[in-house]
């Protein structure tokens, strides 16, 4: 059967609902369908993702890299086809793949994090808490601040907080939270190196899993903290065999031993850190390690 113009949208739309609701099979037959009336890039890449979902690794790279003939100036392709081991080992996820990936999803984020059981906020505050005194005058940046997870945890902490995030939406969510003086649309190196005032202390929960290798961000923020500022985070936690590595889920996981160098080199000192389940996806548990730096003196 071909599809007509007018209906791909339609069925891209039936398509999409289906793989949010955990239904790949009937997804990729929605796909599947559109792709006989010629090669659709969006349908493409869903289909990539259904494959993914489905283990179905050569596939789904197979769709990906038909996608990006289609559109070789994609980032968000080109990080797919990384992910699959088709391409190099990038510094971090493209700009483009952090908007596709989290600007369509800001009004349902929390709730499908709650179903993920995901814990990151908890790992970075009990790094610090019975030991930061509650209400000084302190300023926090919340990096990656999503839709404001870590302010009901951190408000107590502190007289001003910043939050920065790519995605409008999720600021948009963020703001309707509340706990936040300032809530600024910026990407995390560029902020750093620019930010508007210097912070005490910078929280990042979920972001360097969309960075990959840490020195250039811990020399960013290095620079835009006072001194004996602290930085706290969560990476989800790899083996000493790579530094770094990007994950099929897109996302990279760093090694202690990159982290505790990156530290060294960039003017840091390791004072705490803790291990939990940082979420439970697709039946598999997640191990993440939260860390707090010292800017050294």
């Amino acid at each position: 059967m071909t599809v007509q113009p007018y209906e791909t949208q339609a069925l891209l739309e039936q398509a999409w609902a289906r793989q949010l609701a955990g239904r790949p099979d009937e997804a990729m037959a929605l796909y599947r369908e559109i792709l006989q009336s010629g090669d659709q890039v969006q349908a493409l890449i869903g289909l990539g993702q259904c494959q993914m979902e489905a283990k179905q690794a050569e596939a789904a790279l197979d769709s990906f890299r038909r996608a990006a003939v289609l559109a070789p100036q994609s980032t968000v392709i080109r990080h797919m086809i990384d992910m699959l081991g088709g391409g190099g080992l990038p510094d971090r996820a493209p700009d483009d793949y952090l908007l596709w990936v989290f600007d369509g999803h800001a009004e349902s984020f929390d709730a499908h994090l709650a179903a993920l059981d995901y814990r990151g906020p908890q790992m970075i505050h009990r790094l610090v808490a019975g030991i930061w005194p509650e209400q000084p005058d302190r300023v926090l940046l919340d990096l990656g601040c999503g839709t404001g997870l870590n302010a009901p945890l951190f408000r107590r902490y502190a007289s001003h907080i910043d939050g920065i995030d790519l995605a409008p939406r999720m600021l948009q969510q963020a703001l309707r939270r509340g706990g936040y003086d300032g809530l600024y649309k910026a990407e995390a190196h560029a902020f750093l190196q620019r930010p508007p005032r210097r912070y005490d202390a910078v929280l990042a929960t979920d972001v360097f899993i969309y960075i990959g290798r840490l020195e250039p961000l811990f020399t960013a923020a290095h620079a835009a903290l006072n001194d004996g500022g602290e930085l706290l985070f969560t990476v989800e936690l790899g083996d000493d065999a790579e530094d770094v590595r990007l994950m099929p889920s897109g996302r990279f996981r760093q090694s202690d031993r990159h982290v505790r160098a990156c530290a060294a080199r960039t003017g840091f000192t390791l004072l705490a850190t803790g291990d939990d389940v940082l979420r439970n996806e697709h039946g598999q548990a997640e191990a993440g390690r939260a860390y707090r730096l010292q800017k050294s003196a």
